[in-house]
């Protein structure tokens, strides 16, 4: 399951892999999909105004033409480099700027700091206010 530096490979059960580095001696470590996913919805909900993600409706998927992100958290992965969409809903009375760039610093620190990737954006729509 050797995916090289900054490729991707597929493991058991279809699980795509990250490989965030290639170590000399020990091999490679692989980040899954879903644990990226993880971070980026763990980061954006501990952000304060944050209520949760948004819904986005499968009609919505037919109607584009093109598939929508999952969870309100879109990823695209180039090598190392993650861009980040996210989609949220925040509390009635928050700052809405205010809450979105919190949520770009909150998120873009976490993949960094726990994942050891870069970060080309986080872009961050507000869905909802609830």
């Amino acid at each position: 399951m050797d995916a090289g530096e900054g490729g991707r490979s597929t493991g058991e059960h279809g699980t795509t892999f990250l490989a965030s580095r290639q170590g000399e001696e020990l091999g490679a470590v692989n980040i899954a999909r879903r644990v990226l996913r993880t971070v980026v919805l763990q980061a954006a909900l501990d952000v304060p105004g944050v209520t949760r993600m948004a819904d986005l409706r499968a009609e919505w998927s037919r109607l584009l033409g093109r598939p929508l992100p999952q969870q309100g958290v879109g990823l695209t992965v180039r090598g190392n480099v993650v861009a980040v969409e996210l989609y949220l809903v925040i509390e009635p009375g928050v700052s809405i700027v205010d809450v979105g760039t919190e949520v770009q610093k909150a998120v873009g620190a976490a993949v960094e700091h726990i994942l050891g990737l870069g970060v080309s954006e986080v872009n961050v729509y507000i869905q909802d206010v609830a």
